[in-house]
């Protein structure tokens, strides 16, 4: 290879600039922790729970998300409280978890 690979331009240009920095031990490296974070992302998180108003009903690991039911309150002073139970994904965003809402769980 005569001339160095064209970076895809999803790569922000201040990673692209510090990879080709490096040597090649470094590279080995950051393709090592790169493939681990991307596996850390992608599996289902574990440490779900629900807050403590609300009524876990179920939680069950799936390819990419945990799939969580719960109960939760409306806020309101009703004697429904808590309605539901509603379906949700959750999966990992950065530091944190990402809830998406399905809707109510079918019977």
């Amino acid at each position: 290879m005569s001339e160095p690979p064209e970076p895809p331009e999803e790569i922000p240009k201040y990673i692209q600039e510090g990879l080709e920095k490096q040597d090649v031990d470094t590279l080995e490296e950051v393709i090592d922790y790169a493939r681990e974070l991307r596996e850390y992302l992608t599996e289902p998180p574990e440490e779900v729970e629900a807050n403590e108003d609300e009524e876990l009903v179920e939680k069950e690991r799936r390819s990419g998300y945990t799939k969580v039911v719960k109960k939760v309150p409306c806020g309101k002073d009703c004697s429904g409280c808590p309605h539901g139970p509603y379906v949700y994904h959750v999966s990992r965003s950065g530091d944190g978890l990402d809830w998406e809402y399905i809707g109510p769980q079918e019977e």
